[in-house]
């Protein structure tokens, strides 16, 4: 019989398995395709240079990422908003002498003391995130413009996986999940396209995402085993939150479900640790947020009041499908079909979930009302957005739906777990599906896209025409936009493929027969 060695029990396997795939997005990711992702380094940029946080309206984009907008390309999302740049179309056209010429130009670039007169739009938000970036970044100034952004992409990325991978287990172990679903909760965590392209690349959503798992593992701990020790440490992790991002505001609820007796002294730490920042909001941008769309007057009366313009059917399902698979700052999409799939499977989940009251336990309660808040705080920011749009709008980001990407499955397999055989089949299922969903990420969406296939979704045939003719012409290309070279990435890209396809093989294998595998203590992570 076909086993797994105990040396790669799936559970260490699994966290191999997400840090590959968070070094190979960073690598894979051309310079600037993450989420805005230039304007948030020129934040780390400024931070260093200036040793003082940046102020939104007066803080200006670092001379060198400017520069760069004329060397690299961009999606046609963001040539809108930077038409000095070269669009993903054109730049593959040009002659490959011109295209090496841009990357030699690229590689020269380093910080100079002076700025320019684009202002950065990312200037508003917390710190914490930026300051860890901002040291590392100040230590390779000699250093090319793709090594330092890839050293802190890659510094990140790893970050996050081990905070949500540690974070996760704790949650499993804390909500006594059974280990066989543990394990498929944790693949398809590391299996989610969007989880790499909102962590992999320079911003605070690696430092966001991963704080949010453990304030929550720290919160239901403290609800189960209530202690001193435990609430300062949640609320530690809940004033790290709200350092790294605003939008974790309304997890200030949170403190109410800590032991009555430690509330006050939890409130000194949250303030002493967490208050300066949201004053300093008040004295700069009169509001507690600091977000650039309440800087630009947009308040709370117009954003409600958009709420009866939105689109919401639209707006929901976009958000449902880009919560899955969104083409990075190209916002390219993925078959529609699978996604519904996906989304449909994981709403039967939750169904089951919800259809067994009586097993749902005060915990568990409070991870839903966490999707619900976090729900309704995306849908403010997607009025916020229709506004600032002026109506042309599809919603918020699709990032900031990555923090409930933990606690929606939690809950999911906590269904799927108590629904015994019906349950293992739903899960199996959910394997495949985001099993394929990784694979298809690299070898048919993003390795042909940043390769040179930019025409459209590439059918069977053309993939295997593309994989033995095209690839190896195209590869030069791939590795003057990627941050790594082709054959490395390609490398890395069958490690993955193999990777997904033997985690999911002894996954899916212990779900059919019923087994349980071993528990957190039992594999040296507890």
């Amino acid at each position: 019989m076909l086993t797994l060695p105990s040396i790669v029990r799936p559970r260490k396997f699994i966290l191999l398995f997400g840090v590959l795939n968070a070094i190979l997005y960073s690598c894979c990711l051309p310079l600037w395709e993450g989420f805005d992702e230039a304007f948030h380094y020129a934040y780390v940029e400024t931070l260093w240079h200036t040793r003082a946080f940046p102020t939104l309206g007066r803080a200006l984009v670092p001379v060198d990422v400017v520069q760069s907008f004329t060397l690299v390309p961009v999606g046609p999302v963001v040539h809108a908003w930077i038409p000095e740049a070269t669009t993903y179309d054109n730049w593959f056209r040009l002659p490959v002498a011109e295209k090496e010429h841009r990357r030699a130009a690229l590689e020269k670039l380093r910080p100079v003391a002076d700025n320019s007169t684009r202002p950065n739009y990312e200037a508003h938000h917390a710190p914490l995130a930026y300051i860890f970036l901002a040291g590392m970044d100040w230590w390779m100034a000699a250093s090319p413009l793709p090594s330092r952004v890839l050293v802190l992409r890659l510094f990140g990325a790893i970050a996050s996986v081990l905070l949500v991978f540690f974070g996760s287990l704790r949650l499993c172990r804390l909500l006594a999940l059974q280990g066989a679903f543990t394990d498929v909760l944790l693949f398809i965590v590391f299996c989610s396209q969007m989880l790499y392209a909102t962590v992999a690349h320079v911003a605070n959503d690696w430092l966001a995402i991963g704080i949010s798992v453990m304030l929550l593992a720290a919160v239901v701990e403290v609800m189960l085993h209530p202690n001193a020790t435990r609430t300062m440490v949640a609320v530690a992790w809940l004033a790290a939150a709200l350092l790294t991002k605003a939008y974790f505001l309304p997890m200030v609820f949170v403190l109410a479900v800590l032991p009555r007796r430690w509330i006050l002294p939890a409130c000194g730490l949250l303030v002493l640790a967490a208050g300066p920042w949201y004053v300093r909001n008040l004295a700069i941008y009169h509001n507690v947020t600091g977000i650039h769309e309440a800087f630009e007057g947009i308040g709370v009366r117009q954003t409600l009041a958009a709420a009866t313009q939105v689109d919401w059917p639209s707006t929901a399902a976009f958000l449902a499908r880009g919560s899955l698979w969104t083409g990075n700052a190209s916002f390219t999409t993925f078959s529609r079909g699978t996604l519904h799939v996906m989304l449909a499977f994981l709403f039967g989940a939750m169904i089951v979930w919800c259809a067994q009251p009586r097993l749902i336990r005060a915990q568990e309660k409070l991870i839903a009302a966490v999707i619900v808040m976090f729900s309704a705080a995306i849908a403010y920011a997607s009025c916020a957005a229709f506004v600032h749009m002026g109506g042309d709008s599809p919603g918020s980001g699709p990032w900031y739906t990555q923090i409930l990407l933990v606690p929606v499955l939690l809950l999911a397999h906590l269904g799927m777990a108590r629904a015994t055989v019906i349950g293992r089949w739903m899960a199996i299922c959910m394997s495949a599906l985001w099993t394929w969903m990784l694979i298809a990420t690299w070898v048919v969406k993003l390795f042909p896209m940043y390769s040179g296939a930019t025409s459209g979704p590439l059918r069977i045939r053309e993939l295997w025409v593309w994989y033995t003719r095209d690839a190896g012409r195209y590869a030069h290309d791939f590795s003057l936009l990627a941050l790594a070279k082709a054959p490395l990435l390609y490398a890395g890209m069958l490690m993955s493929v193999l990777g997904s396809l033997l985690l999911a093989f002894f996954i899916i294998k212990g779900l059919a027969s019923g087994r349980r595998w071993a528990d957190p203590e039992e594999v040296g992570f507890e």
